[in-house]
């Protein structure tokens, strides 16, 4: 492993186990996204009915025996699951090739690939406010797996 494919695997490591990590277990929305798919009622407040379900389905997916408990070695299958799904999406969106490394160049190209699709006004330059329709976009891609880009 190249020493940028290491700097790369650990910086997109830090990044993906606290996220990771947050995601498995409940908390509390900071985003006006998160929380209003919580807010089944649209009413503004989040109660208990709204939250627990979505928590116990959390716990349910994580307990892999169905016991009832959720064991150390359930949490790491978990997040060891969650890790391999994200290390095999950066190779699949970077490592052009499929050699199974990213090179510089393979990095050039996706980040110019990006910033150009997600410049809707193509002034060379991404505002949030592009940066957040680019990724609604992205999420809202076609059943037939196109880019909706």
């Amino acid at each position: 492993m190249s020493k940028f494919t290491f700097v790369l695997a650990l910086m997109g490591g830090m990044v993906a186990v606290p996220a990771v990590a947050l995601a498995m277990e409940p908390y509390l929305p900071k985003t006006q996204k998160v929380f209003s798919k919580l807010d089944a009622d649209s009413n503004g407040r989040i109660t208990l009915a709204e939250i627990q379900p979505k928590a116990e389905k959390r716990f349910l997916r994580m307990d892999g025996d169905k016991n009832g408990e959720v064991t150390t070695a359930e949490i790491d299958a978990a997040l060891n699951r969650a890790l391999e799904l994200r290390r095999k999406r950066i190779l699949a969106n970077l490592d052009k090739d499929g050699n199974g490394s990213v090179t510089k160049g393979e990095l050039d190209a996706f980040v110019e690939t990006l910033l150009a699709s997600a410049d809707a006004d193509h002034d060379g330059g991404v505002t949030l406010e592009e940066a957040r329709n680019f990724r609604v976009a992205k999420v809202k891609k076609p059943a037939t797996g196109e880019s909706s880009n």
